[in-house]
């Protein structure tokens, strides 16, 4: 599958900047960032440019990664029309990240890594170990519940909806004991359960 074939591109060129505002209790994370010396940030699954543009206003080092060329050409405008810099890559999640070991002191994705089969989220968590200094601090979130609708079940725990907006994508939905199992190998800083369990959230360390 091509980057341009991926469901987030079309999502992206029909429904434009749709996720403007950033997730809640993101200024929280900035700040836990700052207090741990991190400067240098990856928002892995950056989309249309949400909290990367929140970061690069922060004064952060920003990178962004996305599979959607569309999203990051709505970012790249968003920079733009704010004064703002940012390393932009267009590259897949589930594949070797572009970035040599110990790129970024931090990483932020939310609601991106699920979207993959398991065997894609586990490369999508051990890229996040290795491109982080050791020290480095995660903020991942990913699905804990799946919404209502139709879907089909392709693997154990991950499944495709058949309507709606996120039709045709993988969602691989977690239970708190499996993403700490993921995350084994990280110190578990903080986990929570949040929007009444569909989100999970885990702040980690790399030892």
């Amino acid at each position: 599958m091509r980057s341009t074939d991926h469901p987030w591109d079309e999502i992206f060129k029909s429904e434009g900047r749709f996720f403007p505002e950033p997730f809640p209790r993101f200024n929280e994370v900035v700040q836990i960032f700052r207090d741990h010396g991190c400067s240098e940030i990856l928002d892995l699954g950056c989309g249309s440019g949400r909290h990367l543009i929140r970061l690069a206003q922060e004064s952060f080092k920003v990178y962004g990664l996305d599979i959607s060329p569309t999203g990051l050409h709505l970012t790249r405008e968003w920079l733009s029309d704010e004064g703002l810099e940012a390393d932009l890559v267009l590259a897949d999640m589930r594949k070797p990240l572009p970035f040599r070991e110990g790129n970024f002191t931090g990483v932020l994705s939310t609601q991106v890594i699920h979207h993959a089969r398991i065997a894609g989220v586990r490369s999508a968590i051990q890229e996040i170990w290795r491109v982080l200094v050791s020290g480095g601090l995660a903020f991942v979130t990913v699905s804990g519940r799946r919404d209502e609708g139709e879907f089909e079940e392709i693997e154990p725990g991950t499944i495709v909806p058949l309507t709606g907006q996120e039709k045709g994508l993988p969602h691989h939905i977690f239970s708190e004991g499996k993403l700490r199992e993921e995350f084994q190998d990280f110190d578990l800083l903080d986990f929570s359960l949040r929007a009444e369990g569909k989100v999970l959230a885990v702040l980690a360390r790399k030892p």
